[in-house]
């Protein structure tokens, strides 16, 4: 018998005896079948001190999260890096005071990672070629990033504050470095922008909450100078970790009772919703058919869920002691962060 015959007949008698354990486990006071789902396991970050905000992946595979501290008299930001297996690793950050971290956004080999200071945006760029962050020239005259979305190599959207009573800008670059001159969104003066989402640098949508605790959500078709609205419940008091290509949209939805799964294919012209019994706090896609979500139970237990269609799997973790703040994904796979922990898994 060749070498080659005789492992594969190990290989049959070794699946055979798996199946057969299987069903015997099924047969035991259940009919239905046992599915064995492996624990993603957590790890601890590199600080206990500075917890971790937000995550963002390339489209290649390396995941970047960081996290800031502004309540701190010392430089306080830390950051780590993912790599494609599944280790983690410590990254450098620039040494800035009374830094905050509020965006991350990547294409296929850089990510751009949006925050404010004291009077001014915050923006670094990493290199995951070189492991480096350095700090990036953001649009002047900007408060504070709110949010940012890469929608194709080196080009991106920005929405920053200007102060609280004025509105926020939206501003574009095509070479991830130098922005367009920012257009004020009239509409969102004195409301906090939530989340962002652009096809290309004509078509964007935005959404706000406003000082009544209401979702406002506009698009825009020509880079930012009109917007429409688009009509959203009058429930919804935060809309979050918007993700569309071309038409079809995810989102989450906060409400008073509970939060909600938004999917739309146009572009939020008709959407559905799916009631979570567990609370996300976001949402990524490895594909807009195949995504993940992350958050804590009901009971306040780290919780992570695929959404595969219409239908959520609840994921087995270990190691993971508090609820998980983010999400990301590169196209193979995704990656999540607690407030102290760090996990990397396939979607």
């Amino acid at each position: 018998m060749s070498r080659v015959t005789a492992n594969a007949r190990k290989t049959w008698i070794g699946a055979v005896f798996f199946t057969m354990a299987a069903l015997a486990l099924a047969a035991c006071g259940s009919t239905t079948a046992v599915i064995v789902v492996p624990h993603i396991n957590g790890t601890p970050s590199v600080s206990i001190d500075v917890a971790l905000q937000k995550i963002a992946c390339t489209t290649a595979g390396t995941c970047i999260a960081v996290g800031a501290d502004d309540s701190l008299v010392a430089p306080s930001a830390v950051g780590e890096v993912g790599h494609a297996n599944a280790t983690w690793s410590p990254i450098t950050l620039p040494s800035t005071l009374s830094q905050t971290v509020t965006a991350i956004s990547c294409w296929s080999s850089q990510c751009l990672i949006g925050g404010a200071l004291p009077s001014s945006d915050s923006l670094w760029d990493y290199s995951p070629s070189d492991q480096s962050v350095s700090v990036a020239t953001a649009p002047s005259g900007g408060r504070g990033v709110s949010a940012l979305d890469c929608f194709a190599k080196a080009a991106c959207a920005m929405v920053d504050g200007t102060g609280i009573t004025g509105a926020s800008r939206l501003s574009f670059t095509s070479d991830g470095s130098t922005w367009s001159t920012p257009l004020a969104l009239a509409w969102t003066t004195g409301d906090a922008v939530t989340a962002l989402s652009c096809s290309d640098d004509m078509n964007c949508l935005v959404a706000a909450t406003n000082a009544r605790s209401r979702v406002l959500l506009e698009v825009t078709h020509d880079g930012g100078a009109t917007w429409i609205v688009r009509p959203v419940p009058s429930t919804w008091t935060t809309l979050t970790s918007l993700d569309c290509s071309a038409l079809d949209c995810v989102a989450l939805a906060g409400t008073a009772s509970s939060p909600l799964l938004i999917r739309t294919g146009t572009n939020f012209r008709l959407f559905r919703s799916i009631t979570l019994a567990d609370n996300a706090s976001a949402i990524a896609c490895a594909r807009i058919s195949r995504c993940v979500m992350a958050g804590q139970t009901s009971t306040r237990g780290p919780w992570l869920a695929t959404l595969k269609g219409l239908k959520i799997h609840t994921l087995a973790l270990k190691y993971v002691p508090t609820g998980l703040v983010d999400v990301a994904c590169g196209v193979k796979s995704c990656a999540a962060i607690g407030a102290s922990t760090v996990l990397s898994f396939k979607p």
